[in-house]
């Protein structure tokens, strides 16, 4: 008996990423390519009339981000296994991705051999991080059992908004700037002032002078 191949979709702003990742699953013998696209609502209407196993979609995206269509596509396609793809990452959007109900998170510099074991992973059902994610939940994870406020760093990605809201920048200002959801930049803005232990902008703002962050 013939097994049935993996429907796969792409979603990317990045066409030559895309094609990339095409190549590379190319001669995968269980896989297939159904669909490349741009974006996530180009994504959605194809869903409704194409059938796929799994969704690989980029993070960051200007018309749809990868948590706005994880969370679409899980609510109208429950069957269909997302893994979402970025050059980058904090703790906070993985949490907001396993909210959405994301199946997997890999980093683009992974390699081939773990592209594919990352899809094997999630087609079984099974969650799949890229390595390097997974150490960064792990530390996070043990920096909250330590009471030191420099375990309470702020990472990358929050030390950028907290700079955008310095300047008085809106979340909606700060979501178009930064290619993310209103909501998320709302979770960051949250996990900001907890870590800096402030409750204003002017607390945060001193907050920030003080540790040369701004």
């Amino acid at each position: 008996m013939t097994t049935r191949k993996l429907r796969i979709l792409i979603v990317d702003d990045h066409q030559i990423l895309i094609d990339g990742i095409e190549a590379m699953l190319h001669d995968v013998e269980h896989f297939e390519v159904v669909g490349k696209l741009l974006d996530g609502k180009l994504a959605l209407a194809f869903l409704h009339q194409n059938p796929v196993d799994i969704l690989l979609t980029d993070l960051y995206m200007p018309k749809m981000t990868g948590i706005e269509l994880t969370q679409k596509v899980k609510k109208d396609f429950p069957h269909i296994k997302v893994l979402a793809l970025s050059v980058s990452y904090d703790v906070s959007i993985v949490h907001d991705l396993m909210d959405a109900g994301i199946s997997g998170f890999i980093l683009k510099t992974i390699g081939r051999n773990e592209l594919i074991e990352a899809i094997n992973e999630i087609a079984k059902g099974n969650v799949y991080f890229s390595r390097e994610v997974s150490n960064e939940i792990l530390r996070s994870l043990a920096s909250r059992n330590d009471g030191e406020e420099e375990n309470y760093r702020l990472t990358d990605r929050e030390i950028e908004i907290l700079k955008l809201i310095a300047q008085e920048f809106s979340n909606a200002d700060i979501a178009k700037q930064l290619y993310i959801s209103e909501r998320t930049v709302e979770t960051h803005r949250k996990n900001i002032y907890r870590k800096t232990n402030t409750k204003t902008i002017v607390g945060l703002i001193k907050y920030a002078v003080e540790r040369k962050l701004i």
